[in-house]
């Protein structure tokens, strides 16, 4: 991934159960329940999954990415 290259690593949301990983050293938490880095942008973003293979970089890294999850049973 590009932003290992970097040096900094991923963010990964991953499916099957709702699954958030990322380093809370980078990104520390706010008295709004968000966390924030005001020195880091993003770079690029790369989604793949059952048909999905999209990788693109960003020149500006104003980037929103929605991800809408439901009960595994419905």
């Amino acid at each position: 991934m590009s932003s290992s290259q970097q040096g900094d690593p991923p963010i990964i949301v991953s499916g099957g159960s709702v699954t958030i990983d990322f380093n809370k050293a980078l990104f520390q938490e706010q008295s709004d329940g968000k966390h924030r880095h005001p020195d880091k942008k993003i770079s690029r973003i790369e989604i793949s999954g059952d048909g999905i293979n999209f990788a693109e970089d960003t020149k500006t890294g104003k980037v929103t990415v929605r991800i809408f999850f439901k009960d595994k049973d419905k």
